[in-house]
């Protein structure tokens, strides 16, 4: 029961993060959003490589036994933190951007 929470939490968070994207799109330039964007999303994709290599590991090592339940899990874990990555970064990288301090003509 409690993987199916944790999946039906997961999938609504990037539902929003994913409408945030869209807004942060369409609401900024192009370049700027563009810019925003690849960067946000390279961030959370090398968290996430991070953290699958870190369970391929765990599962790999021959003194640590991980089940099936641990290795779903975790996986989920991963993907929830590089979701939240993403999220965090677009607040930040958009909150830095629009500021009227760094903007420069």
């Amino acid at each position: 029961m409690s993987i199916q929470l944790a999946i039906a939490g997961l999938t609504y968070f990037i539902i929003l993060v994913l409408a945030y994207t869209i807004i942060i799109f369409t609401n900024l330039g192009e370049e700027k959003s563009e810019e925003i964007i690849k960067r946000a999303f390279n961030n959370a994709y090398s968290i996430l490589a991070f953290g699958l290599l870190v369970i391929y590991a765990l599962i790999v090592l021959p003194h640590i036994t991980v089940d099936y339940q641990t290795t779903s899990y975790l996986i989920l874990a991963s993907k929830f933190i590089s979701v939240f990555t993403l999220g965090g970064s677009l607040f930040i990288f958009t909150r830095k951007r629009c500021s009227p301090k760094t903007e420069r003509f």
